[in-house]
Protein backbone atom coordinates (compact mmCIF):
# COMPACT_ATOMS: atom_id res chain seq x y z
CA UNK A 1 0.00 0.00 0.00
CA UNK A 2 1.27 3.55 -0.81
CA UNK A 3 2.07 6.06 2.28
CA UNK A 4 -1.05 8.02 2.76
CA UNK A 5 0.99 10.76 5.04
CA UNK A 6 2.50 11.44 0.93
CA UNK A 7 1.75 13.85 -1.25
CA UNK A 8 -0.41 12.21 -3.57
CA UNK A 9 1.97 11.93 -7.15
CA UNK A 10 1.13 13.15 -10.57
CA UNK A 11 -0.81 10.51 -12.77
CA UNK A 12 -0.11 9.90 -16.25
CA UNK A 13 -2.49 7.20 -18.03
CA UNK A 14 -2.14 6.17 -21.54
CA UNK A 15 -4.22 4.29 -23.22
CA UNK A 16 -4.28 3.31 -26.83
CA UNK A 17 -6.81 1.99 -28.93
CA UNK A 18 -6.51 -1.97 -29.96
CA UNK A 19 -2.67 -2.90 -29.08
CA UNK A 20 -1.84 -6.27 -29.08
CA UNK A 21 0.40 -7.52 -25.74
CA UNK A 22 3.38 -8.49 -27.98
CA UNK A 23 3.59 -5.47 -29.99
CA UNK A 24 6.48 -4.10 -27.96
CA UNK A 25 9.93 -3.95 -28.05
CA UNK A 26 10.37 -4.82 -24.57
CA UNK A 27 7.49 -7.27 -25.26
CA UNK A 28 9.80 -9.17 -27.77
CA UNK A 29 8.51 -8.35 -31.03
CA UNK A 30 11.02 -8.88 -33.74
CA UNK A 31 10.20 -6.16 -35.49
CA UNK A 32 8.62 -3.56 -33.82
CA UNK A 33 10.42 -0.12 -32.01
CA UNK A 34 9.03 1.00 -29.52
CA UNK A 35 12.31 2.38 -27.58
CA UNK A 36 10.04 5.51 -25.74
CA UNK A 37 7.43 3.02 -23.93
CA UNK A 38 10.56 0.44 -23.63
CA UNK A 39 11.94 3.39 -20.88
CA UNK A 40 8.65 3.03 -19.08
CA UNK A 41 8.90 -0.60 -18.72
CA UNK A 42 12.62 -0.21 -17.53
CA UNK A 43 11.65 2.07 -15.13
CA UNK A 44 8.58 0.13 -13.82
CA UNK A 45 7.06 -3.19 -13.98
CA UNK A 46 5.60 -4.76 -17.31
CA UNK A 47 2.38 -7.24 -16.58
CA UNK A 48 2.86 -10.10 -19.43
CA UNK A 49 -0.20 -11.88 -18.79
CA UNK A 50 -2.97 -8.88 -18.14
CA UNK A 51 -5.99 -9.62 -19.79
CA UNK A 52 -8.63 -7.04 -21.07
CA UNK A 53 -12.32 -7.11 -19.18
CA UNK A 54 -13.97 -7.08 -23.00
CA UNK A 55 -12.32 -7.18 -26.47
CA UNK A 56 -13.82 -4.61 -27.37
CA UNK A 57 -13.39 -0.56 -27.17
CA UNK A 58 -16.64 0.76 -25.43
CA UNK A 59 -17.51 -2.32 -22.73
CA UNK A 60 -13.54 -2.03 -22.13
CA UNK A 61 -13.70 1.08 -21.43
CA UNK A 62 -16.64 1.81 -19.31
CA UNK A 63 -15.50 -0.98 -16.55
CA UNK A 64 -12.21 0.95 -16.79
CA UNK A 65 -13.74 3.66 -15.42
CA UNK A 66 -16.09 2.05 -13.16
CA UNK A 67 -14.33 -0.42 -11.95
CA UNK A 68 -17.36 -3.03 -12.68
CA UNK A 69 -17.60 -5.73 -14.94
CA UNK A 70 -19.89 -6.07 -17.85
CA UNK A 71 -22.24 -8.18 -16.13
CA UNK A 72 -22.13 -5.80 -13.16
CA UNK A 73 -22.96 -2.26 -14.95
CA UNK A 74 -25.52 -4.14 -17.81
CA UNK A 75 -22.91 -2.59 -20.57
CA UNK A 76 -21.85 -5.22 -22.63
CA UNK A 77 -21.78 -3.82 -26.32
CA UNK A 78 -20.08 -1.02 -28.28
CA UNK A 79 -23.70 1.23 -28.02
CA UNK A 80 -23.94 2.36 -24.49
CA UNK A 81 -22.64 5.12 -22.82
CA UNK A 82 -21.58 5.70 -19.08
CA UNK A 83 -24.42 6.51 -16.81
CA UNK A 84 -23.66 9.90 -15.74
CA UNK A 85 -24.80 8.89 -12.01
CA UNK A 86 -21.88 6.50 -12.07
CA UNK A 87 -18.71 6.02 -9.29
CA UNK A 88 -16.20 6.45 -11.49
CA UNK A 89 -12.46 6.32 -10.40
CA UNK A 90 -12.68 10.31 -11.77
CA UNK A 91 -14.79 11.20 -9.15
CA UNK A 92 -12.72 9.40 -6.14
CA UNK A 93 -9.50 10.95 -7.29
CA UNK A 94 -11.10 14.84 -7.64
CA UNK A 95 -12.61 13.88 -4.26
CA UNK A 96 -8.68 13.13 -3.07
CA UNK A 97 -7.99 16.30 -4.39
CA UNK A 98 -6.66 15.45 -7.73
CA UNK A 99 -7.69 18.28 -10.85
CA UNK A 100 -8.14 15.97 -13.47
CA UNK A 101 -7.87 16.16 -16.98
CA UNK A 102 -8.85 13.68 -20.53
CA UNK A 103 -7.45 14.62 -23.69
CA UNK A 104 -8.46 12.45 -26.68
CA UNK A 105 -10.23 9.47 -27.45
CA UNK A 106 -12.37 8.65 -24.47
CA UNK A 107 -14.83 6.86 -25.69
CA UNK A 108 -17.56 6.71 -22.85
CA UNK A 109 -20.36 9.07 -24.68
CA UNK A 110 -21.23 9.33 -28.21
CA UNK A 111 -18.16 9.69 -30.32
CA UNK A 112 -18.61 8.72 -34.22
CA UNK A 113 -19.80 11.72 -36.36
CA UNK A 114 -20.82 14.17 -33.91
CA UNK A 115 -20.25 17.58 -31.96
CA UNK A 116 -18.10 16.42 -28.90
CA UNK A 117 -17.91 19.77 -27.38
CA UNK A 118 -21.39 19.01 -26.37
CA UNK A 119 -20.40 16.17 -24.79
CA UNK A 120 -17.97 17.96 -22.15
CA UNK A 121 -20.49 18.56 -19.13
CA UNK A 122 -21.14 14.57 -19.32
CA UNK A 123 -17.60 14.48 -18.65
CA UNK A 124 -17.50 17.15 -16.25
CA UNK A 125 -20.29 15.10 -14.42
CA UNK A 126 -18.42 12.31 -14.46
CA UNK A 127 -15.40 13.62 -12.83
CA UNK A 128 -13.23 15.22 -15.30
CA UNK A 129 -12.19 18.71 -14.88
CA UNK A 130 -10.80 19.79 -18.11
CA UNK A 131 -11.85 17.84 -21.13
CA UNK A 132 -10.63 17.79 -24.70
CA UNK A 133 -12.48 14.73 -26.16
CA UNK A 134 -11.87 13.74 -29.80
CA UNK A 135 -13.23 10.66 -32.00
CA UNK A 136 -11.21 7.63 -33.84
CA UNK A 137 -10.64 8.86 -37.45
CA UNK A 138 -13.80 7.98 -39.13
CA UNK A 139 -15.45 10.61 -36.92
CA UNK A 140 -13.83 13.29 -38.71
CA UNK A 141 -16.18 12.61 -41.37
CA UNK A 142 -18.90 14.43 -39.68
CA UNK A 143 -17.93 15.59 -36.67
CA UNK A 144 -16.85 18.30 -34.25
CA UNK A 145 -13.82 18.80 -31.72
CA UNK A 146 -10.33 20.45 -31.06
CA UNK A 147 -8.71 18.52 -33.64
CA UNK A 148 -11.48 19.25 -36.52
CA UNK A 149 -11.04 22.82 -35.62
CA UNK A 150 -7.50 22.34 -36.02
CA UNK A 151 -7.40 20.37 -39.22
CA UNK A 152 -9.67 22.89 -40.46
CA UNK A 153 -7.49 26.08 -39.32
CA UNK A 154 -4.66 24.14 -41.24
CA UNK A 155 -7.12 23.85 -44.56
CA UNK A 156 -6.61 20.04 -44.53
CA UNK A 157 -10.51 19.42 -42.90
CA UNK A 158 -11.90 19.16 -46.26
CA UNK A 159 -9.55 17.05 -48.20
CA UNK A 160 -9.87 14.48 -45.07
CA UNK A 161 -13.25 14.30 -45.13
CA UNK A 162 -13.58 13.52 -48.31
CA UNK A 163 -11.04 10.48 -48.61
CA UNK A 164 -12.48 9.38 -45.17
CA UNK A 165 -16.29 9.59 -46.87
CA UNK A 166 -15.18 7.82 -49.68
CA UNK A 167 -13.16 5.07 -47.77
CA UNK A 168 -16.25 4.24 -45.73
CA UNK A 169 -18.92 4.25 -48.87
CA UNK A 170 -17.30 1.10 -50.12
CA UNK A 171 -18.12 -2.16 -49.06
CA UNK A 172 -16.72 -3.62 -45.89
CA UNK A 173 -15.46 -6.28 -48.52
CA UNK A 174 -13.17 -3.51 -49.56
CA UNK A 175 -13.02 -0.85 -46.75
CA UNK A 176 -11.57 -3.50 -44.10
CA UNK A 177 -8.33 -3.78 -46.14
CA UNK A 178 -7.10 -0.31 -48.03
CA UNK A 179 -3.49 0.04 -45.97
CA UNK A 180 -2.53 3.48 -47.09
CA UNK A 181 -1.91 6.93 -45.72
CA UNK A 182 -3.97 9.82 -45.18
CA UNK A 183 -3.73 12.23 -47.21
CA UNK A 184 -2.36 15.06 -44.54
CA UNK A 185 1.21 14.83 -43.01
CA UNK A 186 2.00 12.55 -40.60
CA UNK A 187 2.74 15.75 -37.86
CA UNK A 188 -0.71 16.39 -38.38
CA UNK A 189 -2.11 12.98 -37.60
CA UNK A 190 -4.32 12.78 -34.29
CA UNK A 191 -2.14 10.63 -32.30
CA UNK A 192 0.72 13.39 -33.09
CA UNK A 193 -1.93 16.15 -32.00
CA UNK A 194 -2.81 14.21 -28.92
CA UNK A 195 0.63 14.40 -27.75
CA UNK A 196 1.18 18.50 -28.69
CA UNK A 197 -2.30 19.27 -26.71
CA UNK A 198 -0.91 17.22 -23.74
CA UNK A 199 2.24 18.77 -23.47
CA UNK A 200 0.76 22.11 -23.75
CA UNK A 201 -2.07 21.24 -20.84
CA UNK A 202 0.97 20.13 -19.41
CA UNK A 203 3.30 23.10 -19.39
CA UNK A 204 0.20 25.94 -19.09
CA UNK A 205 -0.60 23.93 -15.85
CA UNK A 206 -0.34 26.36 -12.81
CA UNK A 207 -2.77 24.32 -10.05
CA UNK A 208 -1.32 23.41 -6.47
CA UNK A 209 -3.62 20.57 -6.65
CA UNK A 210 -1.74 17.20 -8.18
CA UNK A 211 -2.82 16.61 -11.94
CA UNK A 212 -4.12 13.27 -13.26
CA UNK A 213 -3.86 13.07 -17.15
CA UNK A 214 -6.09 10.44 -19.24
CA UNK A 215 -4.13 10.29 -22.59
CA UNK A 216 -6.70 8.51 -24.91
CA UNK A 217 -4.66 7.48 -28.03
CA UNK A 218 -6.64 6.49 -31.59
CA UNK A 219 -4.04 3.72 -32.85
CA UNK A 220 -3.35 1.84 -33.95
CA UNK A 221 -7.08 1.09 -34.46
CA UNK A 222 -7.99 0.94 -38.00
CA UNK A 223 -8.41 2.30 -40.28
CA UNK A 224 -4.75 0.59 -41.58
CA UNK A 225 -3.56 4.39 -42.35
CA UNK A 226 -0.11 5.03 -40.86
CA UNK A 227 1.96 7.77 -42.56
CA UNK A 228 4.30 6.14 -45.23
CA UNK A 229 7.61 6.84 -42.79
CA UNK A 230 5.99 4.99 -39.99
CA UNK A 231 4.97 2.29 -42.16
CA UNK A 232 7.81 1.87 -44.19
CA UNK A 233 10.04 1.02 -41.16
CA UNK A 234 8.84 -2.73 -41.77
CA UNK A 235 9.91 -4.96 -44.74
CA UNK A 236 6.65 -6.54 -45.85
CA UNK A 237 9.14 -10.16 -46.51
CA UNK A 238 10.22 -9.99 -42.66
CA UNK A 239 6.48 -9.72 -41.04
CA UNK A 240 6.02 -12.98 -38.71
CA UNK A 241 3.16 -14.75 -40.51
CA UNK A 242 -0.47 -15.00 -39.04
CA UNK A 243 -1.85 -18.13 -36.66
CA UNK A 244 -3.08 -20.65 -38.93
CA UNK A 245 -6.51 -22.13 -38.36
CA UNK A 246 -6.97 -25.62 -38.09
CA UNK A 247 -9.49 -27.71 -39.42
CA UNK A 248 -12.65 -28.31 -36.41
CA UNK A 249 -12.48 -31.91 -34.87
CA UNK A 250 -15.21 -34.33 -35.40
CA UNK A 251 -16.34 -33.77 -31.74
CA UNK A 252 -16.77 -30.03 -31.82
CA UNK A 253 -20.65 -29.63 -31.71
CA UNK A 254 -22.84 -27.67 -34.37
CA UNK A 255 -23.14 -24.83 -31.32
CA UNK A 256 -19.47 -24.24 -31.36
CA UNK A 257 -18.87 -24.26 -35.26
CA UNK A 258 -21.89 -21.84 -35.90
CA UNK A 259 -19.91 -19.47 -33.01
CA UNK A 260 -16.61 -19.54 -34.36
CA UNK A 261 -18.51 -18.83 -37.84
CA UNK A 262 -19.83 -16.11 -36.39
CA UNK A 263 -16.72 -14.72 -35.20
CA UNK A 264 -14.98 -14.82 -38.43
CA UNK A 265 -14.25 -11.26 -38.07
CA UNK A 266 -13.05 -10.17 -41.60
CA UNK A 267 -10.82 -12.87 -42.79
CA UNK A 268 -7.98 -11.48 -44.60
CA UNK A 269 -8.75 -11.32 -48.21
CA UNK A 270 -4.51 -12.86 -48.93
CA UNK A 271 -1.45 -13.20 -47.32
CA UNK A 272 0.36 -10.21 -48.98
CA UNK A 273 -2.85 -7.84 -48.03
CA UNK A 274 -2.63 -9.41 -44.20
CA UNK A 275 1.38 -7.88 -44.26
CA UNK A 276 -0.03 -4.37 -45.60
CA UNK A 277 -2.06 -4.10 -42.94
CA UNK A 278 0.27 -5.33 -40.21
CA UNK A 279 3.18 -2.55 -41.33
CA UNK A 280 0.23 0.17 -41.34
CA UNK A 281 -0.28 -1.58 -38.06
CA UNK A 282 2.95 -1.88 -36.54
CA UNK A 283 3.59 2.03 -38.14
CA UNK A 284 0.58 3.52 -35.65
CA UNK A 285 2.44 2.14 -33.03
CA UNK A 286 5.69 3.75 -33.86
CA UNK A 287 3.95 7.20 -34.19
CA UNK A 288 2.76 6.10 -30.59
CA UNK A 289 5.91 6.46 -28.97
CA UNK A 290 6.82 8.78 -30.82
CA UNK A 291 4.08 10.86 -29.18
CA UNK A 292 4.63 9.25 -26.02
CA UNK A 293 8.33 10.46 -26.28
CA UNK A 294 6.82 14.18 -26.56
CA UNK A 295 4.49 13.66 -23.63
CA UNK A 296 7.41 12.65 -21.43
CA UNK A 297 9.71 15.02 -22.49
CA UNK A 298 6.58 18.20 -21.35
CA UNK A 299 6.84 16.34 -17.93
CA UNK A 300 10.26 16.16 -17.62
CA UNK A 301 10.59 19.82 -18.49
CA UNK A 302 7.94 20.95 -16.11
CA UNK A 303 10.09 19.09 -13.30
CA UNK A 304 7.15 16.46 -12.60
CA UNK A 305 8.50 13.21 -14.29
CA UNK A 306 9.90 12.01 -11.53
CA UNK A 307 7.02 12.76 -9.03
CA UNK A 308 4.47 11.21 -12.00
CA UNK A 309 3.13 7.76 -11.44
CA UNK A 310 2.81 6.62 -15.36
CA UNK A 311 0.46 3.83 -16.83
CA UNK A 312 0.75 2.51 -20.61
CA UNK A 313 -2.00 -0.05 -21.55
CA UNK A 314 -4.54 -0.72 -23.96
CA UNK A 315 -8.51 -1.37 -24.23
CA UNK A 316 -8.53 -5.14 -26.02
CA UNK A 317 -6.01 -6.47 -28.38
CA UNK A 318 -6.25 -7.23 -32.24
CA UNK A 319 -6.20 -10.25 -34.04
CA UNK A 320 -4.19 -9.01 -36.68
CA UNK A 321 -4.70 -12.79 -39.04
CA UNK A 322 -4.70 -14.76 -36.30
CA UNK A 323 -6.29 -17.55 -36.68
CA UNK A 324 -7.98 -15.76 -40.19
CA UNK A 325 -9.53 -13.12 -38.60
CA UNK A 326 -9.07 -9.38 -38.46
CA UNK A 327 -10.46 -7.10 -34.94
CA UNK A 328 -11.59 -7.98 -32.32
CA UNK A 329 -14.59 -8.72 -30.00
CA UNK A 330 -13.45 -12.33 -29.77
CA UNK A 331 -11.89 -13.96 -26.74
CA UNK A 332 -8.85 -15.32 -28.62
CA UNK A 333 -4.99 -14.44 -27.11
CA UNK A 334 -4.26 -11.73 -29.43
CA UNK A 335 -7.42 -9.69 -28.69
CA UNK A 336 -7.56 -10.50 -24.93
CA UNK A 337 -4.26 -10.06 -24.10
CA UNK A 338 -3.05 -5.83 -23.40
CA UNK A 339 0.19 -4.76 -22.47
CA UNK A 340 0.20 -2.94 -18.90
CA UNK A 341 3.55 -0.94 -18.03
CA UNK A 342 3.04 0.82 -14.22
CA UNK A 343 5.76 3.15 -13.40
CA UNK A 344 6.20 4.85 -9.90
CA UNK A 345 8.03 7.73 -8.82
CA UNK A 346 9.36 6.25 -5.75
CA UNK A 347 10.99 3.10 -7.95
CA UNK A 348 8.83 0.36 -6.77
CA UNK A 349 9.21 -2.53 -8.72
CA UNK A 350 11.36 -0.94 -11.34
CA UNK A 351 12.34 -3.27 -14.12
CA UNK A 352 10.21 -6.37 -13.03
CA UNK A 353 8.34 -8.40 -15.62
CA UNK A 354 5.25 -9.55 -13.85
CA UNK A 355 3.72 -12.91 -15.26
CA UNK A 356 0.91 -12.73 -12.54
CA UNK A 357 -2.28 -13.39 -14.12
CA UNK A 358 -4.04 -9.70 -13.91
CA UNK A 359 -6.82 -7.93 -15.70
CA UNK A 360 -7.27 -4.57 -17.59
CA UNK A 361 -10.05 -3.66 -14.36
CA UNK A 362 -7.43 -3.21 -12.00
CA UNK A 363 -5.89 -0.49 -13.29
CA UNK A 364 -8.95 1.18 -11.87
CA UNK A 365 -7.89 0.24 -8.62
CA UNK A 366 -4.39 0.68 -8.57
CA UNK A 367 -4.72 4.54 -9.81
CA UNK A 368 -6.93 5.18 -6.96
CA UNK A 369 -4.34 3.25 -4.57
CA UNK A 370 -1.48 5.07 -6.15
CA UNK A 371 -3.12 8.59 -5.15
CA UNK A 372 -4.29 7.22 -1.35
CA UNK A 373 -8.32 6.81 -1.93
CA UNK A 374 -9.88 4.31 0.50
CA UNK A 375 -10.60 0.96 -1.08
CA UNK A 376 -14.46 1.03 0.01
CA UNK A 377 -14.51 -2.86 -1.48
CA UNK A 378 -17.53 -2.31 -3.45
CA UNK A 379 -15.51 -2.99 -6.89
CA UNK A 380 -14.67 -6.00 -8.78
CA UNK A 381 -10.63 -4.45 -9.62
CA UNK A 382 -7.88 -5.64 -7.51
CA UNK A 383 -5.09 -3.26 -7.21
CA UNK A 384 -1.73 -4.17 -8.59
CA UNK A 385 0.61 -2.36 -5.83
CA UNK A 386 0.94 -5.65 -4.65
CA UNK A 387 2.31 -7.09 -7.08
CA UNK A 388 4.78 -4.04 -8.27
CA UNK A 389 5.81 -4.28 -4.08
CA UNK A 390 6.52 -7.83 -4.21
CA UNK A 391 4.19 -8.01 -1.34
CA UNK A 392 2.33 -10.72 -3.21
CA UNK A 393 3.31 -12.77 -6.21
CA UNK A 394 0.29 -14.46 -6.72
CA UNK A 395 -1.99 -12.59 -8.61
CA UNK A 396 -5.62 -14.06 -9.55
CA UNK A 397 -6.47 -17.51 -10.37
CA UNK A 398 -7.99 -16.65 -12.83
CA UNK A 399 -9.61 -14.01 -15.07
CA UNK A 400 -13.27 -13.21 -16.48
CA UNK A 401 -13.81 -11.48 -19.82
CA UNK A 402 -16.98 -10.56 -21.32
CA UNK A 403 -18.59 -9.30 -24.80
CA UNK A 404 -22.43 -9.78 -26.28
CA UNK A 405 -23.46 -11.76 -22.90
CA UNK A 406 -20.71 -14.49 -24.16
CA UNK A 407 -18.18 -14.76 -21.14
CA UNK A 408 -14.90 -16.54 -20.81
CA UNK A 409 -12.89 -17.51 -17.83
CA UNK A 410 -9.21 -18.23 -18.27
CA UNK A 411 -6.56 -19.92 -16.07
CA UNK A 412 -3.51 -20.32 -16.24
CA UNK A 413 -3.47 -23.48 -18.05
CA UNK A 414 -7.20 -23.65 -19.87
CA UNK A 415 -9.98 -20.61 -21.15
CA UNK A 416 -13.56 -21.80 -21.41
CA UNK A 417 -16.31 -19.67 -23.24
CA UNK A 418 -19.66 -19.67 -22.49
CA UNK A 419 -22.24 -18.59 -24.95
CA UNK A 420 -25.61 -16.42 -23.87
CA UNK A 421 -27.20 -19.15 -23.35
CA UNK A 422 -24.96 -21.11 -20.99
CA UNK A 423 -23.64 -23.84 -23.65
CA UNK A 424 -19.89 -24.15 -23.78
CA UNK A 425 -18.61 -22.84 -27.23
CA UNK A 426 -15.00 -22.77 -26.88
CA UNK A 427 -11.94 -24.89 -24.29
CA UNK A 428 -8.86 -24.63 -25.15
CA UNK A 429 -5.56 -26.30 -23.83
CA UNK A 430 -3.37 -23.22 -23.64
CA UNK A 431 -0.29 -25.72 -22.10
CA UNK A 432 -0.44 -28.05 -25.02
CA UNK A 433 -2.16 -25.82 -27.59
CA UNK A 434 -1.08 -21.91 -26.88
CA UNK A 435 -1.83 -21.07 -30.46
CA UNK A 436 -5.35 -21.73 -29.66
CA UNK A 437 -5.78 -23.86 -32.97
CA UNK A 438 -7.78 -26.63 -31.62
CA UNK A 439 -11.39 -26.26 -30.05
CA UNK A 440 -11.55 -28.86 -27.37
CA UNK A 441 -15.43 -28.33 -26.37
CA UNK A 442 -17.19 -31.23 -25.95
CA UNK A 443 -14.29 -33.63 -26.70
CA UNK A 444 -14.87 -36.89 -24.89
CA UNK A 445 -11.53 -36.55 -23.03
CA UNK A 446 -12.16 -33.28 -21.43
CA UNK A 447 -15.95 -33.59 -20.33
CA UNK A 448 -14.25 -33.63 -16.64
CA UNK A 449 -11.88 -30.60 -17.15
CA UNK A 450 -14.94 -28.90 -18.56
CA UNK A 451 -17.12 -29.25 -15.93
CA UNK A 452 -14.31 -27.86 -13.15
CA UNK A 453 -14.32 -25.15 -15.68
CA UNK A 454 -17.77 -24.36 -15.65
CA UNK A 455 -17.95 -24.75 -11.75
CA UNK A 456 -15.20 -21.92 -11.10
CA UNK A 457 -16.50 -20.14 -13.86
CA UNK A 458 -19.76 -20.31 -11.63
CA UNK A 459 -18.53 -19.46 -8.79
CA UNK A 460 -16.40 -16.65 -9.73
CA UNK A 461 -19.74 -15.06 -11.66
CA UNK A 462 -21.50 -15.51 -8.12
CA UNK A 463 -18.94 -13.93 -5.97
CA UNK A 464 -18.45 -11.06 -8.09
CA UNK A 465 -21.98 -10.04 -8.64
CA UNK A 466 -22.74 -6.95 -7.29
CA UNK A 467 -25.75 -6.22 -5.37
CA UNK A 468 -25.94 -2.40 -4.89
CA UNK A 469 -26.71 -0.98 -1.76
CA UNK A 470 -25.85 -3.33 1.57
CA UNK A 471 -28.43 -5.46 1.35
CA UNK A 472 -27.41 -9.41 2.44
CA UNK A 473 -30.45 -11.64 1.61
CA UNK A 474 -29.06 -13.74 4.48
CA UNK A 475 -29.84 -11.05 6.89
CA UNK A 476 -32.97 -9.25 5.54
CA UNK A 477 -35.64 -9.48 7.49
CA UNK A 478 -37.33 -12.55 6.57
CA UNK A 479 -34.48 -14.85 7.52
CA UNK A 480 -34.44 -13.28 11.18
CA UNK A 481 -37.89 -13.88 11.44
CA UNK A 482 -37.60 -17.31 10.40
Amino acid sequence: MVDRTAKPPHILFLLTDQQRADCLGCAGHPLLRTPNIDRLANRGTRFTDCFTTSPLCVPARMSLANGLYPHNSNLWTGDVTLPLNSDTYMHRLRDNGYRTATIGKNHLFPMENCDLYANEPNYHTIGFDDVEDMSGTWGVIGGKSVYTDYLSELGLMESLRKYLAQLEAQPDSVRRYVAEPLPIPAEHYIDAFIARRVAHYVEQYDSERPSFMFVGFQGPHEPWDAPDGCAMRFDLASIPDAISERPPGAWLPERSRRYERWAQYYPPSDVEALRRITARYYGKIAQIDDAVARILAAYQRKGWLEQTAVIFASDHGEMLGDLGRLSKSVFYESALRVPLIVCLPDGAGVGRVCSALTESIDIYATILDIAGCEDDGKKDACSLMPLIRGTNQAGRQDVLSEVHAHTMLRTHDFKLVIGRGGETLQLFDLHNDPLEQTNLCSHPDCAQRELELRSCLLTRVVRDTLRLGNVDPEHCEHALLT
